[in-house]
Protein backbone atom coordinates (compact mmCIF):
# COMPACT_ATOMS: atom_id res chain seq x y z
CA UNK A 1 0.00 0.00 0.00
CA UNK A 2 3.06 2.55 -0.20
CA UNK A 3 2.06 3.25 -3.45
CA UNK A 4 -0.98 5.09 -2.76
CA UNK A 5 1.20 7.58 -0.61
CA UNK A 6 3.72 7.88 -3.70
CA UNK A 7 2.81 11.61 -4.67
CA UNK A 8 5.49 11.12 -7.70
CA UNK A 9 2.98 8.11 -8.80
CA UNK A 10 0.08 10.02 -8.88
CA UNK A 11 1.64 12.88 -10.46
CA UNK A 12 2.19 10.39 -13.52
CA UNK A 13 -1.18 9.35 -13.49
CA UNK A 14 -2.45 12.87 -12.99
CA UNK A 15 -0.20 13.55 -16.61
CA UNK A 16 -1.36 10.85 -18.44
CA UNK A 17 -4.91 11.53 -18.01
CA UNK A 18 -4.79 14.92 -18.61
CA UNK A 19 -2.81 14.00 -22.00
CA UNK A 20 -5.53 11.93 -22.81
CA UNK A 21 -8.17 14.92 -21.87
CA UNK A 22 -6.08 16.97 -24.06
CA UNK A 23 -6.63 14.71 -26.99
CA UNK A 24 -10.49 14.76 -27.21
CA UNK A 25 -9.98 18.93 -26.60
CA UNK A 26 -7.10 18.91 -29.47
CA UNK A 27 -7.32 15.99 -31.11
CA UNK A 28 -4.08 14.69 -33.18
CA UNK A 29 -3.82 11.42 -31.97
CA UNK A 30 0.04 11.96 -30.08
CA UNK A 31 -1.23 12.98 -26.84
CA UNK A 32 -2.91 9.65 -26.68
CA UNK A 33 0.20 7.82 -27.09
CA UNK A 34 2.25 9.87 -24.65
CA UNK A 35 -0.94 10.20 -22.00
CA UNK A 36 -1.21 6.06 -22.03
CA UNK A 37 2.67 6.10 -21.98
CA UNK A 38 2.15 8.12 -18.28
CA UNK A 39 -0.02 6.05 -17.05
CA UNK A 40 2.21 3.36 -18.11
CA UNK A 41 4.72 4.95 -15.62
CA UNK A 42 2.69 4.95 -12.75
CA UNK A 43 2.07 0.89 -13.84
CA UNK A 44 5.65 0.40 -13.32
CA UNK A 45 6.11 2.90 -10.29
CA UNK A 46 3.53 0.99 -8.24
CA UNK A 47 5.61 -2.13 -9.58
CA UNK A 48 8.99 -0.74 -8.49
CA UNK A 49 8.68 2.56 -5.95
CA UNK A 50 12.33 3.05 -5.79
CA UNK A 51 13.57 3.87 -9.15
CA UNK A 52 14.67 7.42 -10.16
CA UNK A 53 12.83 9.95 -11.48
CA UNK A 54 15.54 10.27 -14.44
CA UNK A 55 15.16 6.80 -15.25
CA UNK A 56 10.82 7.69 -15.28
CA UNK A 57 11.62 9.44 -17.34
CA UNK A 58 13.63 8.31 -19.93
CA UNK A 59 11.24 5.00 -20.03
CA UNK A 60 8.51 7.70 -20.03
CA UNK A 61 10.04 9.67 -23.22
CA UNK A 62 11.27 5.84 -25.17
CA UNK A 63 7.28 4.52 -24.65
CA UNK A 64 5.74 7.47 -25.88
CA UNK A 65 8.37 7.53 -28.76
CA UNK A 66 7.86 3.98 -29.72
CA UNK A 67 4.08 4.07 -29.32
CA UNK A 68 3.73 7.58 -31.54
CA UNK A 69 5.95 5.85 -34.28
CA UNK A 70 4.45 2.25 -34.07
CA UNK A 71 1.06 4.42 -34.85
CA UNK A 72 2.29 6.68 -37.28
CA UNK A 73 3.66 3.68 -39.47
CA UNK A 74 0.53 1.88 -38.82
CA UNK A 75 -1.92 4.76 -39.70
CA UNK A 76 0.66 5.76 -42.94
CA UNK A 77 0.26 2.28 -43.80
CA UNK A 78 -3.66 2.08 -43.66
CA UNK A 79 -3.72 5.47 -45.50
CA UNK A 80 -1.75 4.56 -48.71
CA UNK A 81 -3.74 1.41 -48.99
CA UNK A 82 -6.97 3.32 -48.30
CA UNK A 83 -5.94 5.60 -51.22
CA UNK A 84 -4.76 2.81 -53.86
CA UNK A 85 -8.55 1.46 -52.91
CA UNK A 86 -10.43 4.72 -53.69
CA UNK A 87 -11.59 6.05 -56.64
CA UNK A 88 -12.47 9.75 -54.52
CA UNK A 89 -10.60 12.45 -56.81
CA UNK A 90 -9.78 10.02 -59.17
CA UNK A 91 -12.86 10.14 -61.88
CA UNK A 92 -10.52 8.65 -64.76
CA UNK A 93 -10.77 4.87 -62.75
CA UNK A 94 -14.43 5.61 -61.77
CA UNK A 95 -14.98 5.79 -65.57
CA UNK A 96 -14.09 1.44 -65.83
CA UNK A 97 -17.31 -0.08 -66.89
CA UNK A 98 -19.26 3.04 -67.94
CA UNK A 99 -20.99 3.30 -71.08
CA UNK A 100 -21.07 6.11 -73.64
CA UNK A 101 -21.39 7.38 -77.27
CA UNK A 102 -19.11 8.21 -79.83
CA UNK A 103 -19.05 11.69 -80.86
CA UNK A 104 -16.06 12.17 -82.97
CA UNK A 105 -13.79 9.75 -84.40
CA UNK A 106 -10.59 10.11 -86.51
CA UNK A 107 -8.42 7.32 -88.77
CA UNK A 108 -6.01 6.89 -86.08
CA UNK A 109 -8.99 5.38 -83.95
CA UNK A 110 -8.78 8.29 -81.45
CA UNK A 111 -11.58 10.63 -80.56
CA UNK A 112 -14.39 12.17 -78.30
CA UNK A 113 -16.82 10.17 -76.71
CA UNK A 114 -19.45 11.38 -74.43
CA UNK A 115 -20.49 10.35 -71.00
CA UNK A 116 -22.78 11.45 -68.80
CA UNK A 117 -22.91 15.04 -68.86
CA UNK A 118 -19.01 15.39 -70.43
CA UNK A 119 -16.69 14.47 -72.99
CA UNK A 120 -13.45 12.52 -72.61
CA UNK A 121 -10.94 11.54 -75.12
CA UNK A 122 -10.96 7.56 -76.45
CA UNK A 123 -9.13 5.26 -78.39
CA UNK A 124 -10.96 2.09 -79.67
CA UNK A 125 -10.82 -0.32 -82.76
CA UNK A 126 -13.40 0.08 -85.39
CA UNK A 127 -15.37 3.12 -83.71
CA UNK A 128 -17.68 5.07 -85.79
CA UNK A 129 -20.01 8.38 -84.69
CA UNK A 130 -22.99 7.05 -82.31
CA UNK A 131 -21.45 3.83 -81.70
CA UNK A 132 -22.37 2.78 -77.63
CA UNK A 133 -18.79 1.90 -75.85
CA UNK A 134 -17.50 0.90 -72.82
CA UNK A 135 -14.43 2.13 -70.69
CA UNK A 136 -12.08 -1.11 -70.08
CA UNK A 137 -8.93 1.02 -69.28
CA UNK A 138 -7.62 4.64 -68.48
CA UNK A 139 -4.36 6.15 -69.19
CA UNK A 140 -3.71 9.67 -68.41
CA UNK A 141 -6.97 11.68 -70.31
CA UNK A 142 -7.30 8.37 -72.29
CA UNK A 143 -10.60 6.33 -72.02
CA UNK A 144 -9.50 2.56 -74.28
CA UNK A 145 -13.60 1.85 -75.09
CA UNK A 146 -14.73 -1.02 -77.05
CA UNK A 147 -17.68 -1.36 -78.81
CA UNK A 148 -21.06 -3.00 -77.45
CA UNK A 149 -24.43 -3.74 -78.95
CA UNK A 150 -26.95 -1.20 -78.23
Amino acid sequence: MEWLTNWTLWHWLILGFALLIGEIIIPGVFLLWWGLSAIVISAVMAIFPNLSLTTLTIIYAILAFLLSLLWWKYQSSKDKKDQMNSSLNQRDHAMLGTRGIVKEISENNIGRGHFGDTTWRIQGDNLQIDDVVEVYDVEGITLFVHKVDK
